[in-house]
C-alpha cells in the first residue's frame, strides 16, 4: 500500500505541475522515456489488483446508488407527465 501512495503522490504532483503555464526545457532521450514508461507501467500494474478489489467491495453500493438515481429520475418524469395530463383535462 505504501507503494500505491507513492504512485498517487507522483500522479498528483505531475497533474499539479502540468497545470502551470511555465515552459520547461527538459528533453528526454528515447531511452529515458522508455525507462519512465516502464516504471510507470510497473506501478500501475501493481495497483490493478487493489483497484479491482475496491471495485468488488463497492459494487453492491454503486449498483444500489445507480438504481436509486434512475428510480428518482423516472418518478420525477412520471410526476411531470401526470401534471401535464391534469392541466390538459381542466
Amino acid at each position: 500500500m505504501k507503494n500505491a501512495s507513492g504512485v498517487l503522490l507522483l500522479w498528483a504532483l505531475l497533474f499539479w505541475t502540468g497545470c502551470e503555464s511555465q515552459e520547461t526545457s527538459i528533453r528526454l532521450t528515447s531511452s529515458e522515456r522508455i525507462r519512465i514508461d516502464s516504471l510507470a507501467k510497473q506501478q500501475i500494474d501493481s495497483l490493478i489488483p487493489q483497484l479491482d478489489s475496491l471495485c468488488t467491495l463497492n459494487k453492491d453500493t454503486m449498483v444500489q446508488q445507480a438504481l436509486d438515481s434512475i428510480i428518482k429520475l423516472r418518478r420525477e418524469e412520471e410526476s411531470i407527465l401526470r401534471e401535464r395530463i391534469k392541466r390538459k383535462q381542466q
